[in-house]
């Protein structure tokens, strides 16, 4: 009998990309924020932001990229450490799948 295969670490392919954004929302404290910020990742479900807004997991960002006239929303999933290689960059994940980036995915 062959043996099963792993399931994919990931649940869609990762792009690399360099998209100047503003990302703003609210902070845990209520203090309201708004940035310029990068995207250098995206794939269909989500991106990778460079920002130096000290988000929290859990916060709802929305992003407006500077080229498009409709902005997202997205919720933050993950946020790099101080000191470690992801420090400045946090994940973030469409509350709705959509190609606010100009990427379209397979299904």
């Amino acid at each position: 009998m062959k043996a099963a295969s792993p399931p994919p670490l990931r649940r869609s392919v990762r792009v690399q990309v360099r998209v100047p954004v503003t990302v703003s929302g609210t902070l845990a404290d209520g203090t309201a924020f708004r940035e310029q910020a990068q995207v250098v990742t995206v794939s269909k479900y989500g991106a990778k932001l460079k920002t130096t807004v000290p988000v929290t997991v859990g916060t709802e960002v929305k992003i407006q990229p500077n080229r498009r006239a409709q902005p997202g929303l997205f919720r933050v999933v993950w946020v790099g450490h101080e000191g470690t290689p992801r420090a400045g960059e946090i994940g973030i994940e469409y509350l709705r799948v959509s190609n606010l980036l100009g990427i379209t995915f397979p299904e």
